[in-house]
């Protein structure tokens, strides 16, 4: 008999049979295992079957996961753009007006958004870069849930000025691919684009200081964030256009400073492409951890980079 050596939590489940078979079982699903595995498992939900009644979330999942760390993100970004996020404006110092209807690259919020496994409300009107994540839902009573690498798209923000902005400060506010409140300080340019480090995945609002020189508008980028913490270029394997990345240009490991700040970089790490977004370009990413990351305390931070700011 096989032997079995777990340590707790370890979510595993019968194999799914092919569906229609009498044998089938209502809640098969692939297994999660902690640290890794087939599935890897996000430990930061923590397993509770009756994680719906607990929280008041009326998610009915019981966990959550990535099904293959293999392939972590399958996505055309829709094109890059400089006014997508808030179009061409000269606001004196305090709150910009960003956009308030669905356009190219950009969702608004009609309805508020529960975000896994933050369990945190995005709000009604906050900007869903790439559209919100997509969850694979398996089983009826016990439910075992996947993030879906067609929907794992999180980008940067760019602000770009239309006079001299070098002494004004935009600050970004929003949300990370997993729900975590996130924000970034980003240094106006000369007549130019600035471009944030991190990878948002919902926008909820850019302040700035002072008033700007001449016009400012706010658009997404090509920098795209890493699911998981990626700590140097030969943990991630990346395709983009079909064509396979052999050269680290572009790449950027995860910012491991504790605590993160609005200064510091991406918890997780990011991509640059090398040619721009346009709608059409295919972007896949698959990720290995980093086994001397995973020796860390808490081991969240060494699988999902430390908790953004």
């Amino acid at each position: 008999m096989a032997r079995s050596a777990l340590t707790a939590p370890a979510h595993v489940v019968q194999q799914r049979n092919a569906l229609g078979n009498a044998l089938q079982q209502p809640d098969s699903a692939p297994s999660l295992s902690y640290g890794g595995g087939l599935g890897l498992q996000d430990s930061r939900l923590p397993w509770n079957k009756y994680n719906t009644v607990a929280a008041g979330t009326g998610t009915g999942t019981s966990i959550i996961g990535w099904y293959d760390t293999a392939m972590v993100v399958n996505a055309v970004p829709s094109a890059i753009s400089a006014v997508n996020i808030a179009a061409s404006q000269s606001p004196a110092a305090g709150a910009i007006t960003l956009v308030s209807t669905t356009g190219a690259g950009v969702t608004v919020l009609a309805t508020a958004f529960l975000a896994l496994p933050s369990l945190t409300s995005i709000p009604v009107g906050a900007l869903a870069l790439d559209g919100n994540p997509v969850y694979q839902k398996f089983g009826i009573r016990d439910r075992t849930w996947f993030y879906d690498q067609a929907n794992a798209l999180s980008r940067n923000v760019r602000i770009v000025s239309g006079g001299n902005d070098t002494g004004i400060t935009f600050t970004v506010n929003g949300f990370d691919y997993y729900g975590f409140p996130m924000t970034e300080a980003i240094t106006g340019a000369n007549a130019g684009t600035a471009s944030g480090k991190k990878a948002f995945k919902w926008v909820t609002g850019v302040t700035h200081t002072g008033s700007v020189a001449s016009t400012v508008t706010i658009g997404t980028g090509d920098v795209y964030g890493f699911p998981l913490r990626a700590d140097s270029f030969g943990y991630v394997y990346i395709i983009y256009n079909n064509t396979s990345i052999t050269a680290n240009t572009g790449f950027t490991a995860a910012d491991t400073t504790t605590p993160a700040t609005s200064s510091t970089g991406d918890a997780r790490g990011t991509y640059a492409v090398q040619s721009a977004s346009d709608g059409t370009k295919r972007l896949e990413i698959g990720q290995t951890l980093n086994i001397a990351g995973l020796n860390v305390t808490p081991i969240s931070n060494g699988v999902f980079g430390v908790p953004p700011a």
